[in-house]
């Protein structure tokens, strides 16, 4: 009995151990789209017919709205996101219906990098999260 549960605990063991640890919400990870989740919900998508994206490299700032500015986002970051598991503090600033909020100190873990520019930042504990495009 004992051999039947050690090969049983190796084949559990060895399975887990294969799999990615994401701690990221996963529809947003598995997302391509410039976007905005804070508490666990979407509050911005970026809808590239009826908006703008802004980058400023001197500020650390990533801006995203639609064209009448009635819906966006700004990230400011405390330094650029480079590289996947980096750390960096962030201000972030958002629509929420008619009225604008502010959230200020967030600790977001860089997710993901991609070759394109784009970037997952999320903090697993407030579940709060963006995905911004460096733009050149």
């Amino acid at each position: 009995m004992r051999k039947y549960l050690y090969i049983i605990f190796l084949a559990v063991l060895a399975c887990t151990g294969c799999k990615e640890k994401v701690e990221m919400d996963l529809d947003m990870y598995n997302s391509e789209q410039v976007s905005l989740m804070v508490k666990g919900k979407k509050v911005f998508t970026f809808d590239e017919g009826n908006g703008q994206l802004g980058f400023n490299r001197t500020l650390r700032q990533f801006r995203t709205g639609n064209d009448d500015m009635t819906s966006f986002f700004v990230l400011t970051c405390s330094e650029l996101p480079r590289e996947e598991g980096q750390e960096i503090r962030a201000d972030i600033q958002w629509t929420s219906g008619s009225s604008v909020k502010t959230t200020s100190g967030v600790t977001l873990k860089v997710e993901k990098y991609d070759g394109t520019g784009l970037v997952w930042l999320w903090n697993a504990t407030d579940k709060t999260g963006a995905i911004v495009k460096i733009l050149n």
